[in-house]
């Protein structure tokens, strides 16, 4: 159990690697960024040390969270489980990165959620090593969040497969230092240049491009920042997150932050 638990994310990994480090070096949004940047190794542990910490905690959960929706709510399940599979997949899709917008919009709302959610903005370079740099509790709100709902409504096993693979290789895709043109898709899924304004520092892009997948849900609530033309001037926060990953577990605990009180003195340099 202990071997496949850590292998299939190493194999993820490699492949992974093999895509996005060729694809950042003739793709990149950021040229003069070296490949191996600041901090890269660290965010790898955080994200085997998420893995770990996290699988037992999420299965408890989601499992809590079916054994409810089955007394709740049985025969709206019964009529999620009778659909084919694309249209299963297609809901988890979308309901999916619904609680996801919404569990992400809450962590940049509530100061007691930020102080966890600091951990990922702290990233001052984006690649796709960044896509592993979450602090485990933050992590593990947005994984029930987003598989949250999908156990409740008793979608098949086979159609939340196809969300967890595709929202994780998204999660790699939208940090990696990449600059592609989506077109007028940019509206309707989350590209690199959607979320990399999310990390931004800017003013105007503070608390905007919460989803992960379905862009269309930030046009939706009006939360959507997609500026033609340019491109974020800088990443990160000011309040100042450590580098080891045993001091960033703890580091929430410690320090009171709060939402975007950081990027301020930064925003008015800017300006």
């Amino acid at each position: 159990m202990l071997a496949t638990l850590l292998l299939e994310p190493f194999k993820a990994f490699v492949i992974a690697a093999a895509v996005f480090v060729p694809f950042e070096r003739l793709a990149a949004a950021h040229p003069e960024q070296s490949t191996l940047r600041r901090g890269w190794a660290t965010d790898v542990l955080t994200g085997l040390m998420n893995g770990l910490l996290l699988y037992a905690a999420l299965l408890l959960a989601l499992s809590a969270i079916d054994s409810a929706a089955a007394v709740a709510a049985p025969g709206v399940r019964a009529w999620v489980e009778t659909r084919s599979l694309w249209a299963q997949a297609i809901l988890a899709l979308a309901v999916g990165d619904l609680g996801v917008y919404a569990s992400h919009r809450l962590s940049h709302t509530v100061p007691w959620l930020w102080r966890f959610h600091a951990v990922h903005h702290s990233a001052e370079e984006m690649d796709w090593l960044v896509g592993f740099r979450f602090h485990p509790i933050d992590l593990l709100l947005l994984r029930v969040a987003s598989l949250g709902p999908l156990v409740a409504l008793h979608v098949t096993p086979a159609a939340v497969a196809i969300f967890i693979a595709i929202s994780g290789w998204q999660a790699w895709l939208v940090h990696a230092n990449v600059r592609v043109p989506y077109g007028p898709l940019r509206w309707f899924v989350v590209s690199p240049e959607f979320h990399h304004w999310h990390h931004a520092t800017e003013r105007d892009a503070y608390d905007k491009n919460f989803a992960s997948l379905v862009a269309s849900w930030d046009v939706v609530f009006g939360t959507v920042h997609l500026p033609r033309g340019r491109r974020p001037m800088s990443y990160g926060i000011e309040d100042r997150v450590p580098d080891g990953w045993v001091e960033r577990l703890f580091h929430p605990f410690r320090r009171r932050s709060e939402p975007n009180a950081e990027f301020a003195e930064h925003a008015e340099n800017l300006s």
